[in-house]
């Protein structure tokens, strides 16, 4: 008895070695730890963190939604009864290697919905935990080991999409997102971990789908580069960041004009096209759809 319980530890810790070994071999740039987020670890209700979780005991969870930028192919809060594209985008000068985790909930903080991948190599899908009695039935995203590496210094992008529920539902969902830069040490220290969330409501629920469009919608015209945004009467804008519609962020600066307006300034000066303004507010954040065209 007491020799088949050796044989069978022997055993166990050699397929560990070459669990290791093949792993090293096929990916020596990252250890076992990269190959996916520990499961139901977004901070969600009822769920972990990546903090909770053991995996990054020592980092403090940083509530962001700046540093976390949800981008979809709507553009417009809202969703609709088709597939939602979706980039998730993260950017941290500092950072040598990045992971994430998503899911989404209806206002029950049930799963709503499904993932549809668009690249395999970079983004998997990962069932819930089930240790974590609340996250029972969740689905998540996550990273693969390739899908660590980021596409720019600083700077990573993951594509995939979520296909709305066909049981009805037409409310609220939220997108629950951890995302963790780290400096590549091979160690759970020193890392910094973003969670985030982002609401969308079904277009049924919007009083004129058409007119709040049409509201977010904003041409500007000017000469030299400079852009007039106009703001909501007392407000103040705390930062501010334009992407194109693929998600590419445009570098810029901004002054405020008054109480109600703001001048951007693209580097770019000759830019053209449609783009994504994102605001943060002292009363949150503001998302709006903006035309800028040249005379």
């Amino acid at each position: 008895m007491l020799a088949s319980i050796r044989v069978l530890s022997a055993v166990f810790f050699l397929v560990i070695a070459i669990t290791i070994a093949i792993s090293n071999e096929k990916y020596p740039e990252f250890p076992l730890k990269s190959t996916a987020a520990h499961e139901s670890s977004t901070g969600a209700p009822g769920e972990l963190t990546c903090a909770q979780s053991g995996c990054h005991e020592t980092s403090e969870i940083q509530r962001d939604d700046t540093t976390n930028i949800l981008l979809f192919s709507d553009a417009d809060s809202t969703y609709g009864d088709s597939m939602e594209g979706i980039t998730l985008r993260v950017r941290r000068k500092d950072c040598k290697k990045f992971g994430f985790q998503i899911v989404c909930l209806d206002t029950l903080m049930k799963n709503v919905g499904s993932w549809v991948l668009l690249n395999k190599e970079r983004v998997q899908m990962q069932l819930a935990d089930f240790s974590v009695p609340g996250a029972t039935g969740r689905k998540y995203l996550t990273h693969t080991y390739k899908g660590t590496i980021p596409q720019s210094t600083g700077e990573i992008f993951w594509e995939f999409s979520w296909l709305p529920p066909l049981n009805g539902y037409k409310g609220a969902v939220t997108f629950y997102v951890m995302t963790n830069c780290t400096n590549n040490d091979n160690t759970n220290s020193g890392d910094a971990l973003y969670a985030s969330k982002h609401t969308l409501r079904h277009q049924s629920s919007a009083t004129s789908l058409t007119e709040e469009i049409k509201h977010q919608i904003i041409s500007f015209q000017t000469t030299q580069g400079t852009w007039s945004l106009p703001l909501p009467i007392n407000e103040r804008m705390k930062s501010l960041e334009i992407c194109d519609l693929s998600g590419k962020h445009l570098s810029c600066t901004w002054e405020s004009k008054g109480q109600s307006e703001i001048e951007i300034t693209l580097e770019n000066q000759r830019y053209h096209g449609l783009v994504m303004i994102k605001m943060s507010m002292e009363s949150g954040l503001m998302l709006k759809k903006a035309v800028f065209f040249h005379d």
